[in-house]
């Protein structure tokens, strides 16, 4: 697991050691997104707020450890809290979290 963190912006990485599945969260403040790949020829998956009913243009920043910045559409971004539980799910039980809204990126 490698976690980076400054000011309010963090990012993981939990990568699974007995197969290929990797998941990624960034977080900003009190939200944050993820993606699950489940191997490493996938597009994988990115998270989604069902919950959200604003414009498909607004969109959050995040930033990872080597300085890059990302933008994502607020319909993709989640609590914070939400993204930490399924970190944690991941690392654990080395599956996709069934509590998340997914979107298959293939």
């Amino acid at each position: 697991m490698y976690i980076w963190e400054k000011n309010s912006y963090k990012e993981i990485w939990v990568d699974t050691e007995d197969d290929e599945q990797s998941m990624t969260a960034l977080i900003n403040g009190s939200y944050g997104f993820l993606m699950y790949l489940p191997d490493d020829e996938s597009a994988g998956f990115t998270s989604r707020n069902p919950e959200y009913s604003g414009s498909d243009d607004e969109t959050m920043e995040f930033y990872l450890s080597n300085g890059q910045r990302d933008e994502y559409p607020l319909s993709w971004v989640i609590p914070a809290e939400q993204v930490e539980k399924a970190v944690e799910f991941f690392k654990f039980f080395h599956k996709m979290p069934e509590f998340i809204t997914w979107h298959n990126d293939n």
